[in-house]
């Protein structure tokens, strides 16, 4: 473990972050941790976590570099014909989120066509995950001395990839046709399948070695439809001045108030605060949480900081509020927009549920985003603020 990271984990390991006596060390590694990303240009989520370990696997048939090739020839045809490069995009896939992604812009596999015949090539391409997932296929015409390049993301069974609790390894089927040369070959490749319980921030390209952000898929973990939160909204509706939830139709004092109410009474459901730190190096190239859906936080009465968020956010969502999930490197804090629109946020610290009033986790949350924003000001990742309203419109939906 880096010497930042034991900071984080001394500061997040504490109930109350913002109280933490680590937390100035923290924020000044932090700090000189941003300026030399940002000398140095770092990507997105470099400042969460030291570059991981390349994947073993990426280039899956042929590779230009190793001058390998994979062809389609027909019987006459005594040179490369039709050349197929397949590369895998997704070594560890988020079985929470995957039905929420699209194969344009995160396939599991790619697959580059050279056609070097005179006429055109008819290809079809096959993916699908044995035991756990529908098959994707793709036929492609591609034109005399053309290429054309395409991703495959297979549909997954929801009750197959629900059966595991902990990262199945799995198999990848892949074939190729040649539907002009009558040509058929086909492979299969080892994979990881990560459980449902894991809240993915990013996953590695094994080809590209560059982290893909799933941050915004958190959205997907915040269930405002689900029985349990709205049995929770309509308790706590009797706690605020009138006796009903009024969104943004008061002010921002009367945001703050039903805030207050809900906060309250999730205290009164005995929900009690677990430590669980953003971790990293179990799984090379995946930088991920343990997650609790809301149903099941409020079942156990017990959360981390990601569960308590998900769930206060799922609260704040189904009561017609914008809430946000802020991330901070190696933790979390529930934002909320105060006005309709207004893009005028403030803070919660969730992990103070169990042991501490609404007023002390107020001020908890707006002294450590405030200590984080001001560390954002050089690397804006170091604070990111991610509205539900905003991520619903990206069609990332309530995983139930």
């Amino acid at each position: 473990m880096s010497s930042l990271e034991h900071l984080r984990a001394l500061v997040f390991n504490d109930p109350n972050p913002a109280q933490s006596p680590h937390l100035a060390a923290l924020l000044r590694a932090e700090s000189q941790v941003a300026k030399s990303i940002g000398e140095s240009g770092g990507s997105l989520l470099r400042s969460y976590l030291p570059a991981q370990p390349g994947a073993t696997q990426g280039i899956l048939w042929e590779t230009a570099a190793s001058d390998r090739s994979t062809t389609l020839r027909t019987p006459s045809a005594p040179g490369p014909e039709l050349q197929v490069t397949v590369r895998l995009r997704m070594e560890h896939v988020p079985t929470s989120v995957v039905h929420l992604m699209d194969a344009s812009s995160q396939p599991l596999v790619t697959m580059r066509i050279q056609n070097h015949r005179e006429q055109p090539a008819r290809v079809r391409l096959r993916a699908r995950v044995e035991g756990y997932s529908a098959e994707a296929v793709e036929t492609v015409a591609v034109e005399p001395a053309g290429k054309q390049e395409v991703g495959l993301l297979p549909t997954f069974f929801p009750e197959r990839i629900a059966s595991f609790s902990d990262i199945c390894r799995a198999t990848l089927h892949l074939s190729i046709d040649d539907l002009d040369g009558k040509i058929e070959q086909e492979r299969t490749v080892p994979i990881w399948l990560l459980p449902r319980s894991s809240a993915i921030l990013y996953v590695q390209d094994p080809t590209t070695k560059t982290r893909n952000d799933l941050t915004p898929y958190l959205a997907a973990f915040v269930t405002p439809n689900a029985p349990s939160v709205l049995e929770l909204l309509r308790q706590a509706a009797s706690h605020i001045p009138g006796g009903t939830v009024a969104s943004y139709q008061v002010g921002v004092q009367g945001v703050q108030a039903q805030v207050e109410a809900l906060y309250n009474t999730l205290r009164d459901a005995g929900l009690t605060y677990v430590n669980s730190v953003l971790y990293s190096g179990a799984v090379p190239g995946v930088l991920g949480q343990r997650i609790r859906l809301p149903r099941e936080s409020l079942a156990q009465r017990s959360a981390n900081c990601i569960d308590g968020v998900v769930l206060f956010a799922s609260l704040l969502e189904s009561a017609s509020l914008n809430p946000a999930v802020v991330l901070v490197p190696g933790h979390a804090l529930l934002g909320w927009e105060t006005g309709e629109g207004s893009d005028e946020w403030d803070f919660l610290e969730t992990t103070l549920l169990g042991s501490a009033g609404f007023d002390s986790a107020l001020q908890s949350g707006r002294s450590l985003a405030e200590s984080y924003r001001a560390v954002a000001a050089s690397q804006p990742e170091k604070f990111r603020l991610l509205s539900l309203r905003e991520l619903r419109t990206q069609r990332i939906w309530p995983m139930e």
